[in-house]
Order: structure tokens, then sequence, then C-alpha cells
């Protein structure tokens, strides 16, 4: 949900306007797929861009897993909207994440902000001017994904009538802002400069005036439909530096089935009740079939099907009640279009049909400090889901 909030810079660049006087200022956006180092000025300490608390120097770089070129294009590539984003926020609070977590957030989003640290990796992180640059970014791919590429946002009325009252204006009044209308802003109140090395949906006609507003304000049904579904559900534990793999049982045919869904059809593998960590140092990639993985492992790799990292408010987030009385802390889900990966291992004959290993690869952020954190998790699935 962090990711998707409705437009963050907006009235950040208003106040911004009327503090200067300068009219045309606007927030820049931090590409950090073409630079994926936090950009120079950020780090000039007489600067009031300048955050002491970072975990990161000037000159470290985030890592290819969750910004890299061929990563970004994956997550663009993909047309539902729960996948490319994330489910339905599950209350109106937006300090409680969703439920399952689409990739967009969980990715890009979630990975930069554990990988500048400090203030960013907390809900602290307005404290870094950074995080507008960041926010600005994933704006910018959304809005490529939505009016460049013809993808539908979600009508689900969840998502439509969510409004967020945590803003205010240039007077310093009190606003509301409904997730409905922010999705107009870049028609009406700024346009990005192109931030994406994507070649995806280049050949589609591109939308334009009252039929661009018209697609923008209708959605479409995004809902993934689950069937068949095969869990494992049992506690997976994986260290920092100890990978570990874990088998799916899956009914003879059904990967097959899927593979050859059509363009509406998709496999979709969910990493669920997963502990939120007390440390969040590290990330996760994810491979499949792949036995013999290691954190040296390059996600170049065929068998990799993506990454995923850690961010919510500590202070929002309520612990639940374990089934000894122990207080367990709060837990989340993410989403991983896995087609991709096994449309490549099908192709080379290295599918098997009735398994899928599922490997969790917990790799530390560059300057962190990392013994004996663990990823814990309750369930993994892997579904055939269609929309």
């Amino acid at each position: 949900m962090a990711a998707l909030a409705p437009r963050l810079p907006a009235y950040l660049e208003r106040i911004c306007r009327k503090l200067t006087g300068d009219n045309t200022f606007a927030l820049p956006y931090w590409n950090w797929t073409t630079h994926p180092a936090v950009p120079d000025p950020f780090w000039d300490t007489s600067s009031s861009l300048y955050d002491s608390n970072r975990g990161i120097t000037q000159s470290d770089q985030a890592d290819a897993s969750y910004i890299g070129a061929s990563v970004i294009q994956g997550i663009l590539n993909e047309t539902n909207f729960e996948l490319f984003a994330s489910g339905p926020p599950p209350t109106s609070d937006l300090h409680m994440g969703p439920d399952a977590t689409g990739m967009l957030e969980g990715t890009p989003h979630n990975n930069i902000h554990g990988f500048v640290g400090g203030d960013m990796g907390t809900f602290l992180s307005p404290r870094d001017p950074v995080l507008y640059t960041h926010h600005n970014m994933l704006d910018c791919l959304w809005t490529h994904w939505n009016n460049d590429l013809n993808n539908a946002n979600t009508n689900d009325t969840t998502w439509t009538n969510f409004s967020i009252t945590d803003f205010v204006d240039e007077n310093g009044n009190p606003v509301t802002v409904s997730a409905a209308v922010t999705v107009l802003y870049p028609i009406f109140s700024y346009q990005f400069e192109p931030c994406s090395l994507t070649t995806a949906g280049q050949g589609a006609k591109k939308l334009q005036g009252k039929q661009l507003e018209a697609f923008l304000r209708a959605g479409a049904p995004s809902k993934l439909e689950f069937g068949p579904r095969f869990e494992l559900r049992q506690s997976v534990t994986a260290e920092v530096g100890k990978p570990s793999t874990s088998v799916i049982t899956v009914e003879p045919g059904a990967l097959a089935s899927g593979l050859q869904g059509g363009s509406h059809t998709r496999l979709v593998l969910t990493v669920a009740d997963v502990d939120m960590p007390a440390k969040r140092d590290f990330f996760v990639r994810i491979f499949l079939n792949k036995p013999d993985v290691s954190a040296d492992t390059s996600i170049e790799d065929p068998h990799y099907a993506g990454s995923f990292g850690f961010f919510f408010d500590e202070s929002g987030m309520k612990s639940q009640e374990g089934a000894a009385g122990m207080r367990a802390g709060p837990r989340t889900g993410f989403l991983v279009d896995a087609t991709p990966t096994l449309q490549k291992l099908n192709q080379a004959g290295s599918l098997s049909s009735n398994e899928l290993q599922v490997s969790l690869v917990p790799v530390p952020y560059v300057r962190r400090q990392v013994t004996g954190e663990q990823l814990t998790l309750g369930r993994l699935e892997l579904a055939v889901a269609r929309f």
C-alpha cells in the first residue's frame, strides 16, 4: 500500500512553490535503474537534502535484483493490477499494508527503502528528502504503465473509495485525497519525462484526451481468481547466507495448463504468512527448481523468479496472539508472477510435471552487519490464477 499511496509528492510541490515563489517548481525523480546510487545532491552535508541517518554511503549502489532494467521491464510487462501493484488494502488505514503485496511495491519500493536505510527504512521516511524522489520514480513507472502501455487500474471499490487524510495543502489546511482522483493527476496536474527503458507495449496505440481520461476513470476488474491451488502449509525458515529450498507438490498437467492458459492466466507464487523480521537489513531472492542456489547465483540465471523486501509501520501494526500465548509479530505476503520463469524452464525441458522447488535466498543490503537474521513464513502456494 505504501508504494501506491495517492501521488505522494503532489502537495509537497504546492508547498514548495508557495515557499519559494517559484510556480514552475516540480519534484525530480530518482531513476534508480539508470543511476543506482543515491544522487550526489543528497550527500552535501551543508544542504537540507542531507540525512545523516542513512545506512549507506555516496558510492553504494542498489542491487539489480530489485531495480535492474530486466527486473523493471518484467514488472511493467505485467498487465494485471494486483500483480503489478498490490492487492486491496485490508482496512481504511494507510499504515496497514496489503496481505498480498504485488511486484512494484514488494520489489523496487520496499527494497529502496531498505537499501537506503536509516529514516528511509521506517515510517519516518519523510525525514529523508530522498523519499520524494523515490516515490516520484514509482509514480513515473505507474503512469507509464497506465498511460503509455494501456494497462488499466483496478475498479475494485476497496481502492476507488479509498481516501487519505494525512496531507495538508500549501496553506496548512488538512486535505482529503481520493485514490480515484489521483489517477487523473498525470493528465491535469503534471507530466513525466520518460523514466523507463522498457520496450514493452510500444506498438500499442496511445490513448489521448477524453479517451485517456475515460480509460483511467473506468479501470477494469483485477481480482485474481485462484484455482487450482497447490500449498506447502508449514513453517519455512531461511537464514541470511543459508538459502532454504522447499518443494510444492503439483497435480500432473497443472503447470502445462497454466502455461497454455492465455493472456489472462498466470502461474502465481504466493509467499504467505511472512513474519516481519525485527531487523530488516536484508531482502529475499526467489529461484525455482535450482537446488544448488547460493547468494552468488546471478539473477540472469533462468531459474530466477524475483525478489521482495520489507517495509511497514511498527507503530501502526498490531501483534497477533500465537498458539502458545506468545505475542507474535505482524505478518505479510508477497505475490510473484512465476509464469515467465516457468516458461523458460519449460522451453529448456527442465520443468518437472508434478513438483516445484522454491528456493528463498536472503541477501544482506550493502554495509549491513547481518548475523543470524532470518526469514520465517507459514505458507508457500503455487496457483493457476485468472482475471
